[in-house]
């Protein structure tokens, strides 16, 4: 695992400075060694910052150039069916000098400049390859999104890089996306190509990109996951789950360094944790936070018990507000970009406690958009017999009703008002929107209330909703889960969970694998029937059933809970003069594209109970806060540009 940088300029080489300050803001994700080369013939440059986790000798560093001199590689990932890739090319006549995934991977691209293996590699991957005899610079990402890779269009050219600050020093284009804005307060994230600048985008997952002859060029390189579901049973189904997760944790074990386990407490990591127990030939260290007094948040019951049943080594970090208020300026700039996921914070926390011990740790990132784990999908298939309610008169009076209903999601009757909420949305009679509004933060007059210009916000809005349908797939009149399951699988899955635990633990240089994004398993489980992966209220009940037996009885029907901090209350309470001094004092934003006015109202509906804007009030805090990072170099464009 590592961090990758660089260029490439058809009027030579920027001054060396710029790609040190490149590899400088990278360095993090690789703190055993880093290099950097350049070719000033053709402009090319190349940084590379190494987390030695397979082979651990000088022989497996980067840049890694070809025998022949025609191909060069810098590469952040792993490549778990490496060795079985490594005979196949020694069979025919490949000879190498090191014993780990980067050498295999450079043979590969060598001999196929086309990179048409892609879609042999089992792993996670980012990369970037230069082969001289076509002067091709390609760059390409993994099928699911589990490595990011950022662009930046530059002067004749481009810049690519692992993370947004080492794009900097290459480009001087820092206009702000208002659209992008839009994405982060009714989404809470930045979806791609997007980024929170217009010269910033974001390389797709299964995508590649090639520069050649001055011009860039994007295609799809990934298969999409099976859609026709195999001849078998659901007993065979829990088989065939088992023995492919079991196959993709083992494969997550080999490792040249000691390797850990993120254990929540919930269904996904559990199971990580029980079958890394039972495959590997070590006790298996895990860990986890716990939030003293949140009961509502806190999971440390179970992820004791799970430990017990298991005889892991486990370790605790209990979290405070003091602890994650004081991580907040360093987490936003790591994360680079405007982020409204609030577990990035104590997934920044337990991840720097994770590296004191191991060096790689297995999480169950993937399995909720795999297994329809979430509580909306559920409550999405229950309401679907009141469909024929959306067209009706009462409905705009009910939805009004509900809507002005006080709602503190950590308190049950205000968790009620919540769902209650969602669910009145979730029956607009307009399906684009529906589907929408299962995946929003924000209802409409909330968002509304945030913009400067109200037809702004609507605009946004209705491109929120086409882009969100247009991810939707075919046929868009059924309501068939696997749908949605596919389409938070292509959108929020990368662009916020995966995001968030690669950059957060990244900047520790811990190395994070998750079974459940293994092709295998995908690939398996996807095409099922969705009635097997949720059953009335079960969600994931295909998945608990394969793994009954190794998990606690408490566990078996327990409710999902997402890996949350307490912000809700907090932002009532403790964190509310800051969220105030946020929105007074921004320049950058409020009074621009966003309403001083509007924010001020949402803040204290929240404080006072009259709603609960948890989600939304963070996604504010959140760029209000990046923003007083970064405001005297950034200014918001009011200018359409074309995206690629």
């Amino acid at each position: 695992m590592c961090g990758i940088a660089g260029y490439i300029r058809q009027s030579g080489l920027l001054e060396p400075a710029a790609l040190n300050h490149m590899l400088a803001a990278i360095r993090h994700r690789g703190p055993d060694g880093d290099h950097t080369w350049t070719d000033p013939a053709v402009g090319l440059a190349f940084a590379h910052s190494r987390l030695k986790v397979q082979d651990l000798t000088d022989a497996a560093n980067q840049p890694m150039h070809s025998a022949d001199g025609t191909t060069t590689l810098i590469f952040n990932g792993e490549i778990y069916n490496f060795r079985e890739l490594r005979d196949e090319l020694r069979a025919d006549g490949a000879s190498f000098r090191s014993t780990g995934d980067t050498e295999v991977l450079l043979e590969l691209c060598r001999r196929d400049p086309s990179l048409g293996f892609l879609r042999r590699l089992s792993g996670m991957f980012a990369f970037a390859v230069w082969h001289s005899p076509t002067r091709t610079l390609t760059i390409a990402r993994d099928r699911t999104g589990v490595k990011p890779l950022l662009h930046a269009e530059i002067p004749g050219g481009i810049a690519f890089a692992s993370e947004m600050a080492a794009l900097r020093p290459a480009s001087t284009d820092l206009a702000i996306d208002p659209h992008a804005v839009a994405q982060l307060l009714t989404l809470g994230f930045i979806a791609a190509p997007r980024t929170i600048f217009h010269c910033v985008h974001k390389l797709r997952p299964g995508h590649l990109l090639r520069f050649r002859d001055g011009r860039a060029s994007i295609e799809k390189w990934a298969a999409d996951p099976p859609n026709t579901p195999p001849p078998i049973s659901f007993d065979d189904a829990c088989a065939m789950l088992r023995e492919r997760v079991a196959g993709a944790v083992r494969r997550r074990l080999i490792a040249d360094v000691p390797v850990g386990v993120f254990l929540s407490g919930g269904i996904d990591s559990s199971i990580v944790t029980a079958v890394a127990a039972r495959e590997s030939s070590h006790r298996v260290r895990t860990f986890a936070v716990t939030f003293p007094g949140q009961a509502y948040f806190d999971e440390s019951r179970y992820s004791r018990e799970v430990a017990a049943m298991h005889g892991t080594d486990h370790t605790e970090l209990p979290l405070s507000l003091d602890a994650i208020r004081e991580v907040i300026p360093t987490v936003q700039s790591h994360l680079g970009e405007p982020f409204a996921d609030s577990s990035a914070l104590p997934t920044y926390l337990l991840s720097r406690l994770t590296r004191e011990h191991v060096t790689v740790a297995l999480s169950g990132d993937g399995a909720d958009e795999l297994f329809a784990g979430y509580n909306r999908y559920a409550a999405a298939k229950l309401i679907e017999s009141f469909d024929w309610f959306g067209s009706q008169p009462l409905y705009g009076p009910i939805r009004r009703m509900i809507e002005r209903l006080p709602a503190r999601r950590e308190t049950r009757l205000g968790g009620i008002a919540s769902q209650l909420k969602r669910a009145i949305r979730s029956l607009d009679p307009r399906l684009p929107h529906r589907y929408a509004n299962w995946m929003r933060t924000s209802d409409d007059a909330t968002f509304a209330t945030l913009f400067e210009n109200p037809s702004d916000a609507a605009s946004h809005l209705e491109r929120i909703v086409a882009e969100l349908w247009a991810y939707r797939g075919e046929p868009k009149a059924e309501n068939d889960l696997n749908h949605h399951l596919r389409t938070e699988w292509q959108l929020s899955l990368p662009d916020d969970m995966l995001t968030k635990v690669d950059l957060m633990s990244m900047a520790h240089g811990l190395e994070v694998r998750s079974p459940f994004l293994d092709n295998d398993v995908v690939d398996g489980v996807f095409p099922l029937p969705w009635t097997w992966k949720l059953s009335g209220w079960k969600k994931k009940h295909l998945l608990v059933e394969a793994f009954r037996d190794m998990l606690p009885p408490s566990l078996h029907n327990r409710p999902k809970k997402g890996f949350e901090v307490p912000v809700g209350p907090w932002l009532r309470g403790p964190l509310r003069p800051w969220a105030r001094d946020l929105i007074e004092s921004d320049r950058c934003f409020m009074g621009t594209l966003l309403s001083r006015e509007g924010a001020r109202r949402m803040l204290d509906d929240h404080a006072a109970g009259r709603a609960d804007h948890n989600f939304c009030l963070w996604a504010l805090v959140s760029l209000l806060s990046w923003s007083r990072l970064h405001a005297p170099n950034v200014g918001i464009s009011h200018h359409s540009y074309p995206r690629p």
